[in-house]
């Protein structure tokens, strides 16, 4: 991940593995199908987003997220 800009929640570039923030998660119909389910990747948006959102890769699909919603995921043991 890139250095925070504002000294909260550091910045989530492309490529960085997240899982979704209990804590903060705003529930939407694309839970359904596994939404914030398991660890994502961030992944080039195919357009450009607001600052605070990402194109999350989820391993049952992708979706834009507010970034305060996810938190970096474990390391890969």
């Amino acid at each position: 991940m890139s250095e925070p800009t504002d000294g909260s929640d550091a910045r989530l570039a492309v490529g960085d593995r997240v899982v979704k923030n209990p804590a903060r998660w705003r529930p939407n119909a694309f839970d359904s199908w596994g939404r914030g389910q398991g660890v994502g990747v961030i992944v080039e948006p195919p357009f450009t987003l607001p600052p605070d959102e990402v194109d999350v890769r989820w391993p049952a699909g992708r979706c834009f997220e507010s970034a305060d919603q996810l938190l970096p995921a474990p390391d890969r043991e």
